[in-house]
């Protein structure tokens, strides 16, 4: 469960195929949420992590928005704040991956505050439509990922 980041909490799940380490690596390198997601721009790393290129540190830009790792356990969590971008005060997601018996459960849940008075409850609905997305995109993308996607290429690192 997320870290608390506001008053208004969100979430989705989804099932996949698909190894925990395989989704964890195309949530973690940021080039891949481009190939899953979609997004107007393409997502690009912009600095890299403390410890580890993706890892707690790391700042994307997956535009409008720029986020950074703030926990990095692979293959099971992995989370992120918004760093600008976007009309919340403040935003944390949180995703877990669970071995469910030769499947992987996501959750990907989220905490927010939003920036104007009046926009919470629109926020909610549009942060869960999103969350909802990106679990069931990732998981779909995880179990028909191409070859030349970032996330597989040799040097993606994680």
């Amino acid at each position: 469960m997320p870290q608390p980041a506001g008053p208004y909490t969100i979430g989705a799940s989804a099932t996949s195929r698909a190894g925990a380490e395989v989704i964890f690596k195309h949530l973690a390198v940021a080039e891949a949420w481009s190939e899953w997601g979609s997004f107007p721009s393409r997502a690009r790393r912009e600095r890299a992590g403390d410890d580890a290129p993706n890892g707690v540190g790391a700042v994307r830009a997956i535009p409008p928005a720029r986020e950074q790792v703030v926990e990095y356990d692979p293959p099971r969590h992995y989370a992120y704040i918004a760093i600008s971008g976007l009309p919340l005060k403040t935003y944390r997601a949180d995703v877990t991956l669970e071995d469910k018996g030769g499947k992987t459960l996501i959750r990907w849940e989220g905490a927010f505050e939003p920036k104007y008075r009046g926009t919470g409850a629109f926020l909610k609905l549009f942060l869960n439509k999103m969350l909802t997305s990106f679990a069931r995109r990732v998981a779909y993308h995880c179990e028909h990922c191409e070859p030349g996607c970032p996330a597989r290429l040799p040097d993606a690192a994680l």
